[in-house]
């Protein structure tokens, strides 16, 4: 979601993981969300932190990363930011960070 979009997404509410799926490169995660009474299904791919970068010399050779979120699982709850006009129009904020791949 590009970031005007996302400076739409005004009001918060909370949001079930109902899948996290690996597709062989990287984690997505679906959860639903409710918006007066109406039920949202978002998917986005799991992004990382990076925690170090390592170096041969001066030269960037890899680096260790974290999950944003955490050790999420199917079941927990997480935050949801969406827009207040156009409920469908939602991201995690807490997934915030870099996607691998």
């Amino acid at each position: 979601m590009f970031k005007f979009q996302k400076e739409k997404c005004t009001q918060e509410t909370e949001g079930k993981v109902i899948k996290k799926r690996w597709n062989g490169d990287v984690w997505f995660l679906t959860v639903e969300y409710s918006v007066d009474g109406e039920k949202y299904k978002l998917t986005e791919q799991l992004k990382y932190q990076v925690i170090k970068t390592h170096k041969l010399g001066k030269i960037p050779v890899g680096m260790s990363s974290k999950v944003s979120l955490g050790n999420v699982s199917e079941g927990d709850h997480i935050r949801i930011k969406y827009n207040p006009i156009k409920p469908k129009k939602a991201y995690m904020p807490d997934n915030s960070g870099l996607p691998l791949m």
